[in-house]
């Protein structure tokens, strides 16, 4: 349900990054601009990873930003950044992380739905390699399956 709604507008490709801090602060920021977070959402996300470590780097080069709802998020929202290079979380064998998705949700559960619709396309390695290789917002939205 949440992935029909994702446009060519929030996809992000190719972009740079001296370490995780810049890439979850570019990654989230077109949220920011779009109202759907407050700039506090996005200081959460990373004083989230100060203080608890790189726990939303979920498997192999994908991460899932979020911080808690009450840091600033305005409405249920997503944006997709990939990395080029990769950028090293510190997160052991799922570094180094190529694919940010950008999490804003107004309660605690919207990211579990999330998982529920991501699960197909995480296990599929051709669908992800896919996504992190695209070129153009169309390509991703079809490696994703939009």
């Amino acid at each position: 349900m949440l992935l029909e709604t994702i446009t060519e507008k929030d996809v992000q490709l190719g972009l740079s990054a001296g370490d995780w801090e810049e890439a979850v602060r570019k990654a989230a920021e077109p949220l920011r601009a779009a109202g759907a977070v407050e700039q506090s959402y996005i200081e959460g996300i990373v004083q989230s990873v100060h203080d608890n470590g790189p726990y939303f780097v979920l498997t192999k080069g994908f991460a899932l930003a979020h911080a808690r709802p009450e840091c600033g998020a305005n409405r249920l929202a997503l944006n997709f950044s990939t990395f080029d290079p990769p950028v090293t979380f510190g997160a052991g064998a799922n570094d180094p992380v190529r694919l940010i998705i950008t999490l804003a949700a107004t309660d605690p559960d919207s990211h579990i739905d999330l998982l529920g619709e991501l699960a197909d396309v995480l296990m599929d390695e051709s669908r992800m390699e896919k996504m992190f290789r695209a070129e153009a917002p169309e390509e991703f939205l079809e490696a994703l399956g939009r």
